[in-house]
């Protein structure tokens, strides 16, 4: 699936099953991955255990074991005292720490964005004080720990403020969106008469939210764009919007849904591949010598939105449908075509 997406690498998040707390659980999962992928798949170590936000991984020798980053997943660590000692455990080892900015009290009665269309959606909302709460927090911890802290979902124009500013300030504090939020918002939940493939965590935020991420997207405030790729089946979709369960699949989606909502193809390649390669550490570029990381692109052959087509496992995809632009002829990974069908030289 990420192959046909145009991914020649993947960060998986800590969410596994089982979670990713236990150097033995890194380790298999980049053994299985190094047999069964097509492509490189990195590990993300959890900073607590069971990503219950309350007892430290040993997150030492979790990247001892291959991981590239450490992180929580979608989940908030309740504690500042744990987030802050975790932050601090995890300094020396100058990896990325991946936390989603949020706020456990205010998200927890909410299904969508707060605002307008919620009321006249008559859905709970989740208010846009819940990501500046929780970027607060973030921002006075990474200057506190010096730790490198990446925020996940970052999804308001508040929030792409106030990461700018930390940055401008010399916080070691970077961000990502996530590709949806960068072409819908919390119109599409009324709009498609309460389509449970849009009930995400962050939300879709307002309309001034969307063109505020594809505005710092385009300039580098934001360092990358993600897919969030998270596949249920119909058990837990087909449900009331409230009580089902947020997510949707993007890993074949993200390329062309991040170039529809820019229009802009050099700032899609940096947000999906120069800007998370370089959180990560890894060397991607175009030159002799150079491992052959490449996706073949037709940006001039529109594709539309089929679920069932999908190599991944998970149909929830609110954009059925939909036609996005660039088609991906290529995924060529180590110098090999793992996807499409092998080019002709000459």
């Amino acid at each position: 699936a990420a192959a046909a997406g145009g991914y020649t690498a993947v960060l998986a998040s800590p969410r596994t099953r089982p979670v990713t707390d236990d150097p033995a659980v890194v380790r298999e999962l980049l053994e299985r991955a190094r047999v069964e992928a097509t492509i490189e798949v990195l590990a993300t170590g959890a900073l607590t255990r069971e990503l219950d936000g309350e007892d430290l991984a040993e997150v030492g020798l979790l990247l001892e074991a291959g991981a590239s980053a450490l992180g929580n997943g979608d989940a908030l660590v309740r504690s500042t005292a744990v987030l802050r000692n975790a932050l601090l455990y995890a300094r020396p080892y100058g990896r990325p720490v991946l936390l989603r900015a949020g706020d456990l009290d205010l998200e927890a009665p909410g299904s969508m964005h707060e605002g307008p269309v919620c009321c006249r959606a008559g859905l709970r909302g989740i208010p846009e004080a819940a990501e500046e709460l929780g970027l607060a927090r973030l921002v006075a911890l990474a200057r506190d720990t010096s730790a490198p802290i990446h925020v996940t979902g970052i999804t308001t124009a508040r929030g792409v403020r106030d990461l700018a500013r930390a940055q401008r300030a010399g916080v070691p504090i970077s961000g990502s969106t996530h590709a949806l939020h960068l072409l819908l918002t919390d119109q599409a939940v009324l709009d498609s008469s309460y389509d449970t493939n849009l009930r995400l965590l962050p939300p879709l935020r307002s309309g001034d939210d969307r063109a505020a991420l594809r505005a710092a997207v385009t300039d580098g405030t934001l360092a990358a764009v993600t897919s969030q790729h998270i596949p249920w089946t119909r058990v837990e979709k087909e449900l009331e919007f409230e009580r089902a369960r947020p997510g949707a699949v993007g890993l074949e989606t993200t390329f062309g849904v991040t170039l529809a909502a820019t229009g802009d193809l050099r700032a899609t390649v940096r947000a999906l591949s120069l800007g998370p390669a370089e959180l990560l550490g890894l060397e991607r570029r175009v030159a002799a010598g150079a491992p052959a990381e490449l996706v073949v692109c037709a940006p001039d052959r529109p594709w539309t939105v089929e679920p069932t087509a999908f190599h991944t496992k998970g149909r929830n995809t609110p954009l059925a449908g939909q036609q996005l632009p660039a088609t991906v002829v290529n995924t060529v990974h180590r110098g090999r075509v793992v996807y499409g069908p092998e080019p002709v030289i000459g």
